[in-house]
């Protein structure tokens, strides 16, 4: 790597640790090499000395009053569930990749915790847990990060003032210190980064060198850093794309030079793909693959994973079943789209619509899952042969328990009421043939698109399929829930039009044929590393949707964001506003909040139009061929000539593009994984951008002139930093008048009013007993409550919404333990096969007495019709020759008279309708009186709306004795 030649103009030598001389360095510019003026060993003791002071100051503003708060945060229980969990073996799905979970682990481990004490809500003190360990070592890395960004900077070829004026910044910026203080994955994440930039940097130096084995040291190390970096968060990802840019410039500029030959760019290009591109994709397979060796077992999210990946964790057991499916099998049809669960049917109507027995989705093990497969034209019966079902084929599904069968037809579901959704429900009984219950098999093929083959037949397990309506559409289910109190959370499965596979493929999980009892069962087999990760992926992918945690703050039925990331908030927001992200409050004006060091926001923001303007002036004046007027030479003095050359645009484009792919692409990455904390990076990479192009500006200024610029920069960031320190400890409270002042975007009711305030509140308000009260919401497990309190009196306050909090979480946490807190649906009470023996016959006995009352009423009205027409006269008529005046209109007419008669035939008359003809009554099945029930259940009858082929009209509903 070779740098150009910087002329600088300086006085006098002076030994200020800002300022350097210039004529040595210019020197030392001409070899190439970065600031040989003084022996290698005395400069790099030099460094070193700079670096600890450095280091020091920053190690004792993160590290101090860790315990403070002494409590979790909403933003570490996630890393204390993942602890728990490794320590336990559990396997989990996480919000982010699993390095750092991994990390707190082996601290925990080290620091003597063994997984004995459980975190559930945010404010929940903790006594086993080494959440304060956690804390430091977060604090331990943010410290890190001042000599990584010094050498950094020096190891690009800038001065030592340059250096120290990018540490100086990072250690006063407030969002860097209060985000290092708190066990959370982002400063592990910017760790990496940033030690992927300083060793790319590294590289370059020693290629320069030709020190080639330590360059390839170095790539190395660029490439497994990078790996870790995308392993703690993907928003690390976005470093690979950094580096590139500096590979592509580094690559363009090679192969504009006619002295490289075409071979050795392509050659070094190729080792940049491996180190840099394929080396961290392996380094994060490989922290996935060492993950699930550490969670071997079964989980809490057991629930929401494939029944494949599910029954490969250890302590999971399915029992095989028959490998294929004929007539007659009942089976359990499970959705392979979402973590609903299983087609379900139960003793609940539905409250609108058809009201029609429920068909909804249900995740647990129930009698009521069962389903039998019939022909369209007969019920299947021991006594006919074994027959395969095939692809294509058309088929009825019968609920075993109640007999009714799955059913479609043109009323608009409850939770979708859209036009290309029907209903479904389990309607009919063993005398009714709908052709709304008819269904296409549709067999998937692996690419998921319907195979053609008809001969294929119908298997469990490894097979997926649609189910196609008579009517065109197919049946689906989604992420929609009948939510309480109408509902058990229960998802809901509709029939939809041009619906894909994501929602509509189905597969079943269990298969029983008695024909069939002699084939060997069937399991799964153990699922490949490279399936379960793809599928782990998935799932994070869609994390707030499979993932429910019941001990989530705020309301679950209306979606209530995550408080780290909120749907009004962008990258560009917290990059160019002043924006803040709350840690924790307390009403008494006690609150951590990560805030952005102004000074260094602008700055940032100034960088990068200065750039760009002498960047573009430099073009504009070469296209030209033309010089500065003489009014505008001191633009050559601000980093004119300097800022074009070679040397700053490598560093200047390493940082920039830096920035920008961090504020352009954070919007690509999940927004449930997001938040004001990602933006961090960004600023990191800022001020090294800082550090450049004041060097640039400023490298022609007296020494006087670049004193003043770079203490007075340092100065502005301390003091802004003093200002807003008390969010960033959280130790001194805040009152409302000063969080108003400070312009930040934070809800600053939640702060108490200074005593001032309340006195005038008092006098203006006409001393009432509500005047000074204050209504606010907190945030419990699953729901929010108003809490209103007396201002002035927010200590007690404080006391009083802790007490509610435990209340609240310890109740929701002894009421769903284990795998259960983290799926929608509860378990509910099920049948036993004797109440589905006896719910089934009772469907029957209801459509028998239905069947009668049909027959009777029939008969009642073939009775009816013969009596009058026996009794009906004829009416025939006789004109006459009366004449009738009709008046003007209707002219002259003659009136005519009605004779009754009777030409009935006197054998006519006489003859009476057959017994056998009026009891004829349309019948698809021959009736069998069934067995009376020893217990039947009451009947009550209702009549119920007509629809399309749903007959007959009145229909025998039984009062729900038990519903799950």
């Amino acid at each position: 790597m070779s740098f150009s030649v910087r002329s600088r103009k300086v006085s006098e030598k002076i030994d200020d640790p800002f300022i350097i001389n210039e004529k040595e360095i210019m020197n030392s510019d001409r070899k190439g090499t970065a600031y040989k003026e003084e022996p290698a060993w005395l400069a790099s003791l030099h460094d070193q000395l700079r670096m600890a002071v450095l280091t020091s100051i920053s190690w004792y503003l993160r590290t101090m009053k860790l315990g403070f708060p002494a409590y979790a945060t909403d933003l570490e229980l996630e890393t204390a569930r993942q602890v728990n969990w490794y320590m336990a073996s559990k396997f989990f799905i996480g919000k982010f990749p699993p390095l750092f979970g991994i990390l707190c682990t082996g601290i925990a481990r080290i620091a003597g915790y063994y997984g004995t004490e459980e975190l559930n809500y945010p404010g929940q003190p903790f006594i086993d847990f080494p959440l304060v360990a956690l804390r430091r070592f977060s604090a331990v890395l943010g410290a890190f990060l001042i000599p990584i960004i010094y050498l950094t900077v020096r190891n690009l070829g800038h001065s030592r003032a340059a250096a120290t004026f990018a540490a100086s910044m990072l250690i006063f910026e407030n969002g860097l210190v209060t985000q290092s203080r708190y066990a959370t994955p982002e400063i592990y994440t910017l760790f990496f980064s940033a030690i992927a930039t300083c060793s790319w940097a590294l590289m370059h130096k020693r290629t320069q060198q030709s020190h080639l084995i330590k360059a390839s040291v170095y790539q190395i190390v660029t490439g497994i850093s990078l790996g870790c970096a995308l392993s703690c968060k993907w928003t690390g990802g976005l470093s690979i794309p950094v580096i590139w840019t500096s590979v592509a410039v580094e690559t363009w500029n090679k192969l504009c030079d006619r002295r490289n030959k075409m071979k050795s760019v392509i050659n070094r290009l190729f080792t940049y793909f491996l180190a840099v591109g394929l080396l961290p994709m392996v380094v994060y397979y490989y922290i996935f693959r060492f993950h699930l060796s550490l969670v071997p077992n079964a989980g809490d999210h057991d629930l929401s994973l494939s029944s494949h990946l599910r029954y490969s964790l250890n302590g999971n057991q399915l029992e095989p079943t028959q490998p294929n499916i004929a007539y007659g099998s009942q089976i359990v049809i499970k959705h392979d789209g979402t973590s609903g669960g299983y087609i379900h049917s139960h003793r609940k109507y539905f409250t609108g619509g058809s009201m029609q027995q429920e068909v909804v989705l249900y995740p647990h093990v129930d009698i009521n899952n069962l389903w039998t497969v019939h022909k369209t034209n007969e019920l299947w019966n021991a006594s006919q042969p074994l027959q395969f079902v095939k692809n294509n084929e058309m088929i009825r599904l019968e609920h075993f328990a109640s007999s009714r069968k799955l059913h479609s037809h043109d009323h608009r579901p409850q939770l979708t009421p859209k036009k290309e959704h029907n209903e479904v429900t389990a309607y009919g009984d063993k005398l009714i043939d709908d052709g709304n219950d008819y269904w296409v098999l549709k067999i998937l093929t692996d690419e998921n698109t319907p195979s053609k083959d008809n001969e294929l037949t119908w298997k469990s397990l490894n097979q997926k399929f649609r189910l196609q309506h008579l009517r065109g559409c197919n049946l689906i289910s989604h992420t929609v829930h009948y939510v309480p109190p109408e509902g058990e959370n229960h998802q809901e499965v509709t029939c939809m039009a041009s619906a894909g596979t994501h929602i509509s493929a189905w597969m079943v999980e269990s298969s029983y044929h008695e024909q069939l009892e002699g084939l060997v069962p069937i399991s799964y087999t153990p699922m490949s590393i490279w399936n379960r990760v793809k599928e782990i992926h998935d799932i994070m992918y869609r994390y707030p949707e499979v993932i429910y945690n019941r001990l989530q703050t705020g309301s679950l039925i209306d979606g209530a964001t995550n408080p780290r990331s909120n749907s009004d908030e962008t990258p560009n927001k917290w990059f160019l506003k002043r924006a803040g992200l709350r840690f924790w409050y307390e009403l008494s004006g006690y609150s951590t909040h990560l805030v952005l060091n102004p000074i260094v926001q602008r700055l940032t923001l100034i960088s990068i139009v200065t750039y760009f303007g002498l960047l573009g002036l430099n073009a504009f004046l070469a296209q030209r061929q033309i010089k500065l007027p003489r009014y505008l030479s001191w633009l050559n003095a601000a980093g004119l000539s300097a800022i074009g050359t070679e040397f700053y645009t490598r560093s200047a484009v390493l940082f920039l593009s830096a920035v920008v792919i961090h504020v352009g692409c954070l919007r690509f990455i999940p927004s449930h994984t997001l938040s004001m904390s990602d933006i961090l990076s960004t600023m990191y990479y800022g001020i090294g951008l800082i550090s450049v192009i004041s060097e640039a500006c400023t490298s022609r200024l007296p020494a006087l002139g670049r004193r003043v610029i770079l203490y007075g920069t340092v100065m502005l960031c301390l003091f802004r930093f003093s200002q807003l320190s008390l969010l960033a400890y959280g130790g001194r409270a805040w009152d409302r008048a000063q969080c108003e002042a400070s312009g930040i975007d934070i809800d600053c009711i939640r702060f108490p009013p200074s005593a001032a305030e309340l006195a005038d509140m008092i006098e203006n308000s006409g001393q009432t007993t509500d005047s000074t009260q204050l209504t606010i919401y907190v945030d419990l497990a699953g729901s929010s409550q108003p809490f209103r309190y007396t201002q002035g009196q927010e200590n007690e306050a404080d006391k009083h919404i802790a007490i509610l909090k435990q209340a609240s979480f310890n109740k929701e946490a002894q009421a769903a333990t284990g795998a259960f807190r983290y799926h929608r649906v509860l378990p509910t009470p099920g049948i036993t096969p004797e109440e589905a023996a006896m719910w089934s016959n009772q469907v029957l006995i209801d459509a028998t007495n239905r069947n009668n009352m049909d027959r009777a009423r029939l008969e009642q009205e073939a009775k009816e019709a013969a009596e009058k027409a026996k009794e009906a006269p004829k009416r025939r008529k006789k004109a006459n020759d009366k004449f009738v005046d009709g008046g003007p209109i209707m002219g002259n007419v003659y009136e005519e008279e009605e004779e009754v008669v009777n030409d009935t035939p006197q054998q006519e008359q006489n003859q009476e309708i057959p017994p056998q003809q009026a009891n004829e009554i349309p019948q698809f099945y021959e009736i069998i009186p069934p067995q009376a029930a020893e217990v039947p259940p009451q009947q009550v009858f209702e009549v119920l709306p007509q629809q399309p082929n749903d007959i007959p009209q009145q229909v025998v509903h039984e009062v729900p004795q038990q519903v799950n």
